[in-house]
Order: C-alpha cells, then sequence, then structure tokens
C-alpha cells in the first residue's frame, strides 16, 4: 500500500509531498471551476510529476451533477469526462466520482442513469484506469451495500473508493462493508471520526479518533488491498493551512505507517 494525500497540485504541493515522505498526491475537483483549472495545468501538473516523482494516484469529482431527471445529461457528461481524459493523460490509476439522485424520478431511473453513467466512464477510460465511485453520499446515492449489488453488481469493473469515516457517520457497519467488498475497493481516504452519542463532533486526523484502525488494515491485508491510502484533512479544527493542521496531519502519517509492513 502506498500513503499519500489530498492536496493541490502545485509546484509548493509536489515539493510538500516529497519533503514530508508521502508518496502520492489526490486530486479532488468538486466544482466547475475546478475541472477547468485542472485542464489548463495538466502540462505543469506532468513537469512536476517528472521533476519530483510524486504522481496523481487519483483524480476525481465530488458534488455530481450528471444525472437529470432519470437520463444523463450529454453536456454534464462530457464535461466530466473532460476530466476522466485529463487524468489519464496525467497518468492518474483511479478516477473517482458519484451519481447524484433526480428526486422527480423513479428509483428505476435512477439505478439506470447510474449503470448508464458509470459505464460510459468505464468505457472511455479503456482499461486505462479504474473508475471508483465514492462512498460519500455529497450528490451520491450509490454509497452503500444495498446500492453496490445493484450497480456493482451490473458492472463488474466498476470500483469503490471507500472511507470507513463515512459509513460510520452514517451508522453502517464499516468493517463489514469492507469485508464484504474489500475485492472490489480501488482506492481508500484515511480520515479520522469522533460521535458523541447521536451527533457527529469532528473528523480528526486518522487515530485520535473513534475507528477501528487496526481492523480495517487487517481486512485490508486479508483481501489482498495494495492501492493508496490518501490522508484527507477534513477537520475545521485542524486545517491545513494552520498549525495545528499541519501537525495532524504528520500525526496521521506516522499513525498508519504503523499498519504498513510490506
Amino acid at each position: 500500500m502506498k500513503l499519500g494525500i489530498i492536496r493541490g497540485y502545485s509546484a509548493a504541493d509536489f515539493d510538500y509531498v516529497k519533503k514530508n515522505e508521502l508518496e502520492f498526491i489526490e486530486v479532488c475537483c468538486n466544482f466547475d471551476p475546478d475541472i477547468e483549472n485542472f485542464l489548463k495545468n495538466k502540462d505543469s501538473i506532468k513537469e512536476n510529476i517528472k521533476r519530483t516523482g510524486i504522481p496523481l494516484q487519483s483524480v476525481g469529482r465530488w458534488n455530481i451533477d450528471c444525472n437529470i431527471g432519470g437520463k444523463i445529461d450529454s453536456e454534464r457528461f462530457e464535461f466530466l469526462a473532460s476530466l476522466l481524459d485529463a487524468a489519464i493523460e496525467v497518468g492518474a490509476p483511479n478516477f473517482v466520482c458519484g451519481c447524484n439522485y433526480a428526486s422527480d424520478a423513479t428509483p428505476y431511473r435512477n439505478y439506470t442513469a447510474a449503470i448508464e453513467l458509470f459505464g460510459r466512464l468505464i468505457e472511455r477510460a479503456d482499461g486505462r484506469t479504474n473508475i471508483c465511485v465514492y462512498n460519500c453520499d455529497w450528490e451520491n446515492f450509490v454509497h452503500s451495500d444495498a446500492q453496490w449489488k445493484v450497480v456493482l453488481g451490473e458492472l463488474p469493473e466498476l470500483k469503490i473508493k471507500f472511507d470507513a469515516s463515512h459509513s460510520f457517520g452514517r451508522r453502517s457497519d464499516y468493517l463489514a462493508e469492507l469485508s464484504d467488498w474489500g475485492d472490489r475497493i480501488g482506492h481508500m481516504h484515511v480520515k479520522g471520526a469522533v460521535r458523541a452519542g447521536s451527533r457527529g463532533v469532528d473528523d480528526p486526523p486518522a487515530g485520535m479518533d473513534a475507528l477501528r484502525w487496526s481492523e480495517i488494515f487487517a481486512i485490508l491485508y486479508s483481501r489482498g488491498y495494495t492501492g493508496g491510502l490518501s490522508i484527507e484533512p477534513h477537520s475545521s479544527a485542524w486545517r491545513a493551512d494552520i498549525p495545528r493542521g499541519e501537525k495532524g496531519i504528520l500525526f496521521a502519517r506516522d499513525f498508519i505507517r504503523r499498519f504498513l509492513v510490506e
């Protein structure tokens, strides 16, 4: 397994990752301008990968809006697919996205739209990168066991980007999900989670939280996972732009390294 971080893609970001002995960058383009900027910077990204030896392990789009009324909008799909094309061009082995739920369409139409969306992305990727559906529910309904049985059951090439904190937040059994779907995991996020009673409190650095990381890694090893582990600085109390945030990133890095035995 490789340990990296969700980060930007400036020269300074590549230098930061190399200086702190992390192995890759993950880029998340959650809004239209993020995609436009990524497309404009493809050449500099490739130059920085060559210069530092730090690859992009994953590129993705959260906040999906391709499903309109239970049908995939061709213009929105092509815009999303332009990011996929760019991810392939810079050598990212994973492309992550979801499928939004159209409230004015039936469940059947929503499922057929999701299968169409991911199927078209898989066809476009043509084996050059994994297509992964994220298990966050931000504009994505294909995030849990019930939906995976339908959509991943229909698309054997589709992978999962798994983040145990999202399952924990939904009070799902994240260890059972990871065990049951371990052979379909294409990429992992590393983010802590803490709950007090029925309330989510914070998403602190991994190792300062309630997730059972030793069991998570035992399952990953048992399922033969060899992919990326991407640190996600998510908490407002541990923002990357404050001194504590920097310490939180290094805390998570050192904590997770305890489990990397190969």
